[in-house]
């Protein structure tokens, strides 16, 4: 057996390996200052909210994310799952404030993500067997939309009960990726 073909065996077994880098579909953030909250008081009400809306098969987890590299300190998340579809929420102190965000990514999953690890042809072959179309797209708005509602009514109950001023309509905002750029 020759180098070339060693190489082709090691390069294709590298590509199924790798993990499938997720697509961030939209982010959001804010920071309520002179605003005290707990976390997980914040994750829990936030979890029985978003499982309010009739969602089915929608998992809810707490998740520590390293702040840096494997060695940095860690910060507590809750990923919302559905489908292909991850949901990362923030919620923690900063300064006199409270912090709130979240990312909204895409991940290959299952057929879809093997085709896509193949080296040099993967992404055309997975766009091409797998493309956006218009249930994906509808699907993650809606997701999206459910999770953003959710979120902003958390905030606003806690703050509410707090005398805090509600956020305007420009703090509520998310930035959107550009789905049909591939």
């Amino acid at each position: 057996m020759g180098f070339i073909p060693i190489l082709l065996v090691v390069l294709i077994a590298i590509g199924f390996l790798r993990k499938t880098t997720p697509e961030l579909q939209g982010h959001w953030n804010t920071l309520i200052d002179e605003f005290e909250y707990s976390t997980k008081d914040f994750y829990a009400l936030l979890e029985k909210e978003l499982k309010s809306h009739g969602i089915e098969n929608i998992t809810v987890v707490e998740r520590e994310m390293s702040e840096g590299n494997a060695l940095s300190t860690k910060r507590l998340y809750l990923r919302v799952s559905w489908k292909n579809y991850n949901y990362d929420c923030c919620c923690a102190p900063f300064g006199n404030g409270t912090f709130f965000s979240w990312w909204m990514f895409t991940e290959r999953k299952d057929i879809e993500g093997l085709i896509y690890k193949i080296p040099f042809i993967g992404r055309f072959l997975a766009n091409f067997f797998f493309p956006t179309t218009y249930y994906k797209i509808d699907s993650t708005s809606m997701f999206r939309s459910y999770a953003q509602a959710s979120v902003l009514k958390v905030i606003d109950e806690i703050t509410k009960e707090k005398g805090i001023r509600l956020l305007n309509d420009s703090e509520r905002k998310p930035t959107m990726k550009d789905i049909f750029k591939r």
